[in-house]
């Protein structure tokens, strides 16, 4: 009995593919971290303290480390559960 490979994964075939570091640029950097950043600047930093260039460079290198992780981070959780279901997969044909 065959497997049919859940929707999430066959359009994570297609992402793969595109590679490790675009995945993580495009979903960890412009997704998560452009975002979040834009809002600490200019919404959060306002009522602590000056917005200055040290400040603005400060904020921008953190959320820059933390969105790398976090796409890393989803790079890898995705990666594992394709494996995984693959491992299944093959294992249950060869039945």
């Amino acid at each position: 009995m065959s497997q049919e490979m859940p929707r999430g994964l066959k359009r994570w075939e297609v992402v793969r593919k595109r590679g490790k570091g675009k995945f993580i640029l495009q979903n960890g950097l412009l997704v998560f971290a452009l975002p979040a950043f834009i809002i600490s600047i200019f919404i959060l930093t306002p009522g602590y303290y000056a917005i200055t260039p040290a400040v603005i460079l400060r904020q921008a290198c953190s959320w820059a480390l933390v969105g790398l992780l976090f796409g890393w981070a989803l790079w890898t959780g995705m990666e594992k559960w394709y494996q995984r279901f693959i491992a299944k997969r093959d294992g249950a044909q060869e039945t």
